[in-house]
């Protein structure tokens, strides 16, 4: 699977950056973004690519190999004033951070980021840290899963999966994801339908899908870094720099919303954007997955 980078033209457009630049790439990925601020660089640019993702690294070392302008550091962007420090930049002019997922996570099974496909139950971003989302599953209250399932998945019916789990984990540990898919599809009343052994066809979205969201963030406490993030890179910026935030779900978006509107009304910060950016139709035909992507950028003013 090729991951295809979302809103590229829209980030160069909105976050303007100009040769001889210093620009954080603080969820380098597949290196799709940080090889579009490169073009826009120069010979005298320089581009800091983060990523909490061991094998993002490596990827990216390969693509980027022998370009001196590169600076890739195994870090996550929630410790980007921690990064630059180290490196002796306090100011840079750019920061973009990626929420997303990329499709190379997606499609290794043994991340277990994907329902679609058999694999541990995993979903760690850094596999070098923290307990897998089996773990959570098997340990936390029902009360706590269910709360996790609701506020982190928005799933309506977090209770009624959650007594689900902390029946079926009585039986036998939850530690793949096709055996979590099983327990949320069974908890469902329309699966009931089906014969034993048939699983049903859903007509709109997976019942897993949020259960899947509101585990990884779990794992991953990514609102805590998406914040700690903004609030570290809108002070690593020069005045005019600009921080852009590529969101993917509600929950996000509205912490990126608030974030960036605490800035303007204290006074450090312009919206670049008043409304987020979407793709536009051409790009969701041809990648689909920017259909939920929003671009968010903010300009610092002292």
């Amino acid at each position: 699977m090729i991951h295809k980078p979302v809103l590229l033209q829209e980030i160069k457009e909105f976050l303007n950056v100009p040769p001889g630049a210093v620009v954080v790439d603080g969820t380098l990925g597949s290196g799709g973004h940080a090889q579009a601020f490169l073009e826009c660089l120069g010979a005298t640019g320089r581009l800091i690519g983060l990523d909490q993702d061991p094998e993002a690294i490596t990827r990216c070392r390969r693509k980027f190999d022998g370009d001196d302008r590169v600076i890739l550091v195994h870090r996550n962007f929630r410790e980007i004033k921690d990064v630059l420090k180290d490196l002796n930049l306090m100011k840079v002019d750019a920061v973009l951070l990626d929420i997303g997922m990329s499709s190379d996570q997606l499609a290794n099974e043994k991340r277990g980021f994907s329902f679609q496909r058999e694999g541990d139950l995993d979903m760690r971003m850094n596999t070098a840290e923290g307990e897998k989302a089996s773990y959570y599953l098997q340990t936390l209250p029902e009360k706590e899963i269910a709360r996790v399932l609701y506020e982190f998945g928005e799933e309506r019916q977090s209770r009624r999966i959650a007594a689900a789990i902390v029946r079926e984990r009585r039986l036998a540990p939850i530690q793949t994801t096709q055996r979590l898919c099983e327990v949320v599809e069974n908890s469902f009343p329309q699966a009931r339908q089906f014969e034993k052994g048939k699983r049903p066809v859903w007509n709109r979205r997976h019942p897993a899908t949020k259960v899947f969201q509101a585990l990884r963030i779990l794992v991953n406490d990514e609102l805590g870094a998406l914040r700690e993030g903004i609030d570290g890179a809108m002070s690593c910026l020069k005045p005019g720099g600009k921080l852009g935030v590529i969101s993917f779900h509600s929950i996000e978006d509205r912490i990126v919303k608030e974030k960036f509107r605490d800035f303007v009304r204290e006074g450090s910060g312009k919206l670049v954007n008043r409304k987020p950016l979407v793709a536009k139709r051409s790009e969701v035909i041809d990648n689909p997955r920017s259909r939920s992507a929003k671009l968010r950028v903010i300009e610092v003013v002292s």
